[in-house]
């Protein structure tokens, strides 16, 4: 029987959170939630409460302003009672489970009230995305939670990855745990559906804020750009191969 990996979550200061909630930015399709994520620790000026490691993860060290950070970390604001894991890593799906695990526990332990994930819905490419912010809950709590933000459910469908599993633990346990989706382009970090992601989650947790202005600007010129791609590509010739 095979066992999962241990996953460990490193204290670097002491938190209270009683009734706060926990935001899950662990990269998914169109990277939605791990840049709403980091939009929102920097906005916060968020501090940094501790880090998730194993020795299942990639040996990486994020280096900034020539120091080292580890590539999941765990943000707090506490006085907005928000705690946000960001990470730039893209797990293997066997750690799926015990990081979202880890994270359920950790929310627990620390009192938080609500978990927060997205999940981006993959669009085709030259389909018109669209920007609406919908939601999934483990408990009618959260349905009417969402309801009271202005965010309409998602009546069906289906979850893949960490979201998939912290919605199905939490629904066994009676926890309460919110994904919100929204469509993504899937061939690059889609910067206009983390504007969306991060405007449901302002919604969700007064006083929270991010700078959407800035991730619409990202947007537009990733989208200018795979625009002249594909015309430059249209554009090329083509050219007769002989044997």
């Amino acid at each position: 029987m095979l066992t999962e990996p241990e996953i460990k979550l490193l204290k670097v200061k002491d938190i209270h959170l009683a009734g706060g909630i926990l935001v899950d930015g662990f990269p998914s399709v169109g990277l939605a939630n791990a840049i709403a994520s980091e939009c929102m620790v920097h906005s916060q000026k968020a501090e940094l409460a501790g880090v998730m490691d194993s020795p299942a993860f990639p040996a990486l060290s994020i280096v900034r302003s020539a120091m080292p950070h580890f590539p999941t970390r765990l943000y707090v604001n506490q006085e907005l009672k928000l705690a946000m894991f960001v990470s730039e890593l893209n797990l293997d799906p066997t750690l799926f489970r015990p990081v979202a695990l880890a994270m359920l526990h950790w929310a627990e332990e620390s009192g938080c009230s609500l978990v927060i994930s997205a999940a981006g819905i993959p669009q085709e490419d030259d389909s018109e995305v669209d920007s609406q912010v919908y939601a999934v809950g483990s408990t009618s709590r959260v349905l009417k939670r969402a309801a009271e933000a202005g965010i309409p459910p998602m009546i069906s469908g289906t979850i893949t990855g960490i979201p998939a599993i912290l919605l199905n633990e939490a629904f066994v346990k009676n926890l309460d745990v919110m994904v919100l989706l929204v469509g993504v382009r899937k061939d690059a970090p889609d910067f206009r559906a983390a504007a969306a992601i991060a405007v449901a989650l302002s919604k969700l947790v007064p006083g929270a804020l991010c700078d959407v202005e800035s991730l619409i600007h990202e947007a537009e010129i990733i989208e200018d750009s795979m625009k002249k791609a594909r015309k430059d590509q249209t554009a090329s010739p083509v050219r007769e191969m002989y044997g």
